[in-house]
């Protein structure tokens, strides 16, 4: 009789064996970047070994200010947030056209400051893409962190 642990192995291959027949993966070796697609799941992923990462139009000071500039400050007050210092922190995918994708929030600090933060990023528009060093766009994921400090009766907003 067989023991537990090689069919709980052997089912494991033959389960790993199956999934891989029906994904997509590409190699591009000038930049050893991976791409793996799950096809009808919808799993992908980016494994960011990119020669020009994205950029929001403008560079990272114009970021910060797009987001200064949209950022409603009102909103942790109306949710009545206690003093502190909340790090929201998001992640977001630009696709290679530019466009943003799979925008959500890795933090859960309440009071509404991640669904603000999110609705921001939204309305951001498109960026720059990410590029292999051979030139070929590819999605890549970033993180950002909002830093929403709180004081009896006043907000600020700072970029990490």
């Amino acid at each position: 009789m067989k023991s537990p642990r090689i069919i709980c192995c052997i089912a494991l291959a033959l389960f790993c064996i199956v999934q891989v027949s029906a994904q997509r993966i590409s190699f591009d070796s000038s930049s050893t970047l991976i791409d793996v697609d799950a096809g009808s799941s919808g799993a992908t992923i980016h494994l960011p070994a990119v020669a020009i990462k994205p950029e929001y139009p403008g560079g990272k000071e114009a970021w910060h200010k797009f987001l200064k500039d949209n950022v409603n400050i009102v909103v942790p007050f109306s949710n009545k947030a206690v003093p502190g210092t909340y790090s929201v922190m998001l992640h977001f995918v630009i696709m290679p056209d530019g466009r943003l994708s799979y925008i959500g929030a890795d933090s859960n600090c309440g009071y509404g400051m991640e669904a603000e933060v999110i609705r921001c990023i939204k309305k951001s528009g498109n960026w720059k893409p990410a590029e292999t060093s051979g030139g070929r766009k590819v999605a890549f994921t970033l993180r950002t962190i909002v830093l929403f400090v709180v004081e009896k009766n006043n907000v600020r907003v700072e970029f990490r």
